[in-house]
């Protein structure tokens, strides 16, 4: 038998099947051969069974170097780059910057530049490491808010993870979708994804201020007002200004007929954006229920201060 036929596992059915078979058909009355033809289909499956374990096995371990690779780039930052990517995502204009004019490879570079092998990227660019931590700071304030309700419990931060992360996965598909039918069929998922992470920085500070600025109960006033206000519009207008700059993110060449489309939906994907930001936001506790909660409290001090038990110190 040749190397081939044992890196098949074959030879489960032309070795030891068959010993197996010739020792159970020895023992085996002569007058069985449904035992016998039993025995040679059971050899033939567990060698079909191992095959396949052996393919999915290395074929798992195929894509993971691959999938570590691609991924990679996303988290190739820096920490001036991501105080610039933050200030950009709060004002989200486009970069005048010029890029160096001493060559990609040479020479002294900006501390706030993004460099993917060896050439400096636009800040539109997409990375994950901002939305991934976007989305661990928003869970966890998440959890403060209701803390300060006093419905807190562990299950409260795996249910928010995951209901966030069907948010996120199904306005993912709607984007893809769009795109696709806008003319922009080879987007990048990890793109789109990468994006669409970015609302979780601004989550973030939502919920942060709110908690600031309303003392643990529900924030209120002009300046919050404000606030929320200029991060809905900051969200949506970086969404925009992504999706109409990246390149990968156009119709193909040939598909000018469906740029009026494309150009309708990166204007109305942002607003889709900016509504999916108000539905994560968590419910705030009632100011009125955080008031009784300070009258009981005033009541039960000033009822124990008269107790006739109480000690007077003279």
């Amino acid at each position: 038998m040749d190397g081939t036929d044992k890196d098949l596992g074959w030879e489960d059915v032309g070795t030891g099947g068959a010993r197996g078979v010739a020792g159970r058909a020895s023992t085996a009355p002569s007058g069985a051969p449904e035992a016998q033809g039993q025995n040679i289909s059971d050899a033939v499956t567990s060698a079909m069974m191992n095959q396949f374990a052996r393919e999915l096995t290395s074929s798992s371990m195929s894509l993971w170097p691959q999938f570590v690779q691609t991924t990679r780039r996303y988290f190739n930052v820096h920490h001036g780059y991501v105080l610039r990517k933050i200030l950009w995502q709060l004002i989200p204009f486009h970069s005048t910057k010029k890029k160096s004019s001493d060559g990609e490879l040479g020479g002294d570079k900006d501390w706030t530049v993004r460099v993917i092998d060896g050439l400096e990227v636009d800040i539109e660019e997409p990375d994950l490491y901002i939305p991934t931590m976007g989305f661990v700071t928003y869970v966890v304030l998440f959890g403060m808010v209701r803390g300060v309700q006093e419905d807190f419990s562990p299950e409260v931060l795996s249910a928010t993870i995951s209901s966030t992360l069907v948010v996120l996965i199904l306005e993912l598909a709607l984007m893809k979708g769009a795109l696709f039918m806008s003319g922009a069929v080879n987007t990048p998922t990890l793109d789109l994804f990468a994006l669409l992470g970015y609302k979780f920085l601004y989550l973030s500070l939502h919920v942060g201020l709110g908690l600031l600025l309303g003392h643990g109960a529900t924030p209120s006033g002009f300046i919050y007002r404000l606030l929320t206000l200029g991060l809905t519009g900051s969200c949506a207008v970086a969404l925009w200004q992504a999706l109409r700059r990246l390149a990968r993110l156009q119709p193909a060449h040939g598909q000018e007929c469906v740029t009026d489309m494309h150009q309708m939906c990166i204007k109305v994907l942002p607003l889709l954006q900016a509504c999916v930001c108000w539905f994560l936001l968590p419910s705030w506790p009632k100011t009125v229920a955080l008031e009784e909660v300070v009258n009981l409290t005033t009541a039960a001090t000033a009822a124990a201060s008269l107790s006739p038990n109480a000690t007077t110190t003279l």
